[in-house]
């Protein structure tokens, strides 16, 4: 059992995503607008630091639960990520969110209260554009669990992003042998 207090820019992370998911693989995730008509951007901004904020409760709550102590969460103040707020989000972005999705989850469920959480029904949710986003994606024996499948690429990804991390470039080692190829041309 693993319960650890998650750092802020991975409920950011997780945050930002939450308010631009959508199940609807038609349309871009980047362009689901963030402030919807009739909404203010100040509502959209206690909405989300409201998200963030039961997030951090529940994983905080799992923490003091494995510790046997009470540990209160840190006050939540949103810090959007500004890489999901262009035009497109890439296969990279997405997998390290659904790592941090799920190492939220992982780090967050060792309490009575998780399950009906609405944490955890935000996380569902994400959980299910995710799914619908890389429905085509490919699936490979995970390296690190065995008898697990998950994405091809997850691996890749880090549980404890951080803005100084950032995303990994979609430049593959084949990618970049095919890119020196053409350039000998």
């Amino acid at each position: 059992m693993r319960a650890l207090p998650v750092p802020q820019d991975v409920v950011d992370l997780l945050v930002t995503a939450i308010l631009i998911s959508s199940t609807d693989i038609t349309q871009s995730p980047a362009r689901v607008p963030i402030v919807a008509s009739g909404r203010s951007p100040a509502a959209v901004l206690a909405d989300a630091d409201r998200l963030g904020q039961q997030l951090w409760d529940e994983n905080y709550a799992s923490v003091s639960f494995a510790n046997r102590c009470s540990v209160p969460a840190p006050r939540y103040e949103w810090r959007p990520v500004a890489e999901f707020l262009g035009d497109r989000i890439d296969t990279e972005q997405i997998l390290q969110i659904e790592r941090c999705r799920l190492y939220m989850e992982e780090v967050s469920c060792h309490h009575a209260g998780w399950d009906d959480s609405e944490a955890n029904r935000q996380l569902s949710r994400l959980e299910q554009s995710i799914e619908a986003r890389l429905y085509f994606h490919p699936r490979e024996a995970s390296t690190q669990e065995p008898g697990v499948v998950e994405y091809v690429g997850l691996s890749r990804a880090v549980d404890e992003w951080t803005r100084e991390i950032g995303f990994r470039s979609s430049l593959t080692v084949a990618a970049a042998a095919k890119a020196l190829d053409v350039g000998d041309r």
